[in-house]
């Protein structure tokens, strides 16, 4: 049942967005919501929130006896699912405790560009996503109707000097899934040897699924630090075939406008300096030196 409801709603996998179904195309929430992703990180106005403390990810540094990973080729992307309650998500201010099911990439035709969220405007070659679901809710159909029902982690992925090991465990399985509909079953690895090093530096906003049908249903986190994968390693990605003739590539949506929203940071230090209060008046820190050197001007002068 749940890689029945992962095919149906697709999940951000991604879309060859040379094909006619392009998101200039989608309508419905893709076309008339608030709260859509991906969207461009602007670090000089995301908000530092003490909130947004460390992460608890449950059996991602074991490997659980039976468990398999699917690789599958949709057409849109590379997609390893795996069972539910499996692996745990949860901490980090996230609204819940969420059961991870999948991760998936973007990529792009060149090395500038690939990742769907950007930050100051610049694109990765490729970003990695982590799907988990609200284990509040049955299952994760029942998740996309709910604004606390997803949880993605996002980590961003540039091109390194050297193979990763870690990362190779599932792309040398593109061999058996090269085609549209190609699907292979292999064994577990470490999940946290995806995941940067430095899992305490990230942002925080309220978004969507990148693919229709666009539900605003997603927390999203995405790391500040990156993941470094070999030119080689990328090309293997970027041979896989939507058909005979297409291969798969700029599988990433637009990043769209943020409105209302406020996106936060778990590092760095508050926008606003708090303010210092004297006989019940707040004041800024700027007033109050300003105070400061009225009150010795008119001493000295006295």
């Amino acid at each position: 049942m749940a890689k029945t409801l992962l095919t149906f709603v697709c999940l951000i996998a991604g879309v060859s967005f040379a094909l006619a179904a392009g998101p200039d195309n989608w309508g419905g929430v893709c076309a008339t919501g608030s709260k859509q992703s991906p969207i461009d990180i602007m670090t000089n106005t995301a908000m530092y929130d003490s909130n947004l403390g460390g992460f608890t990810l449950v059996n991602y540094n074991t490997i659980p006896a039976g468990v398999n990973f699917t690789a599958t080729n949709n057409g849109k992307g590379l997609t390893i699912s795996f069972d539910s309650n499996v692996y745990n998500v949860s901490g980090g201010n996230l609204p819940g405790t969420f059961t991870t099911v999948q991760f998936h990439l973007h990529w792009g035709s060149s090395n500038y560009n690939g990742s769907e969220h950007t930050v100051d405007g610049m694109m990765y070659p490729a970003e990695i996503h982590f799907v988990s679901y609200n284990t509040k809710y049955p299952d994760i159909g029942e998740s996309l109707s709910h604004s606390d029902g997803l949880a993605v982690l996002g980590v961003f992925i540039e091109v390194g000097a050297s193979e990763n090991q870690y990362y190779e465990k599932f792309l040398d399985q593109i061999s058996h899934v090269m085609y549209k509909g190609n699907e292979t079953t292999f064994s577990a690895f470490n999940l946290m040897d995806l995941l940067p090093t430095d899992m305490t530096k990230y942002f925080r906003y309220p978004g969507s699924l990148t693919t229709p049908t666009c539900n605003e249903a997603v927390t999203w986190t995405v790391f500040n630090d990156t993941v470094k994968i070999s030119q080689a390693q990328l090309d293997n990605l970027r041979s896989m075939k939507y058909n005979d003739s297409a291969n798969i590539v700029d599988n990433y949506r637009p990043v769209q406008p943020l409105h209302d929203r406020q996106v936060k940071a778990s590092f760095g230090e508050p926008k606003t300096t708090p303010p210092v209060t004297i006989d019940g008046v707040a004041l800024q820190i700027s007033n109050v030196v300003l105070l400061l050197m009225l009150l010795l001007t008119a001493a000295l002068f006295h």
